[in-house]
């Protein structure tokens, strides 16, 4: 049985995440895409990683692949790209929402084979007519990004109370904003300055260009795993464990309940 539920996503022409891959997928090259992130400082970023979105099981990052067998039941794949973790895990067997505000990366979900998938965007999740509780909550490939700030986290983590039972799992994903992987002059600067006007440091205020399409401005967040505890500190979730990769500098934390 396929459930395709819609809430509200990007507008056609803001659509720069979904564009890149709807790209890939019918050029049948994943190598073929980019993506350049805007900061509001001024500093431009190209990625031209979007192979990534599509990577079998094998090609995963480690700290995914050890999370990975910790992971099932009704999981909930919040800002899903092309699906690749909701397709591994529904062909384990397990029932997958994936969820994007991105209408292209929506329909390469259902093109892959995803039989559940839900158009919303993390600020209008609470109106999504899902009346169930999921067992596991990926914010997968630094999705926690998508909780933006100090206060949509703490809302955010209340409100999957709602979604969630006494033993639901919620595996995030982030990389510490004063590590290895943000040492430019300006990222120091601008995590400094941060700090300054009392934002947590990692607080990116960026958008996304492809092409002549590009999504609005936002807040996407990185947390160091102190500034994650302090953060859970404030909800009814607590830190279960967690796993950082030496390559990549990013960590998996799994958080439960109080």
């Amino acid at each position: 049985m396929k459930n395709h539920l819609e809430v509200i996503g990007l507008l056609p022409q803001q659509d720069a995440f979904g564009n890149n891959i709807f790209d890939c997928y019918h050029s049948g090259n994943h190598l073929l895409g980019y993506e350049i992130e805007e900061r509001d400082d001024g500093r431009f970023i190209l990625y031209g990683d979007s192979n990534a979105y599509f990577e079998p099981y094998k090609e995963w990052t480690s700290i995914q692949r050890v999370f990975s067998s910790k992971i099932s039941g009704n999981i909930l794949d919040i800002g899903c790209g092309a699906g690749k973790h909701s397709l591994y895990f529904q062909n384990k067997g397990n029932n997958v929402y994936a969820m994007d505000n991105s209408p292209l990366a929506i329909e390469i979900c259902k093109k892959l084979g995803i039989r559940n998938t839900l158009l919303c965007d993390v600020e209008n999740f609470h109106r999504a007519n899902l009346e169930m509780k999921f067992d596991s909550i990926l914010f997968w490939g630094n999705n926690l990004g998508l909780l933006q700030n100090r206060s949509f986290f703490i809302y955010f983590f209340k409100l999957l109370e709602n979604f969630s039972h006494k033993n639901t799992e919620i595996f995030l994903e982030s990389m510490s904003p004063y590590g290895n992987g943000f040492q430019d002059e300006d990222t120091i600067s601008y995590v400094r300055n941060n700090k300054s006007r009392h934002r947590l440091g990692g607080q990116m205020h960026v958008r996304v260009r492809y092409k002549k399409f590009v999504t609005p401005w936002t807040d996407y967040l990185f947390v160091s795993i102190k500034e994650l505890k302090e953060l859970l500190s404030l909800t009814n979730w607590k830190i279960k464990d967690i796993v950082e990769d030496e390559i990549s500098h990013q960590y998996i934390s799994s958080v439960i309940r109080k």
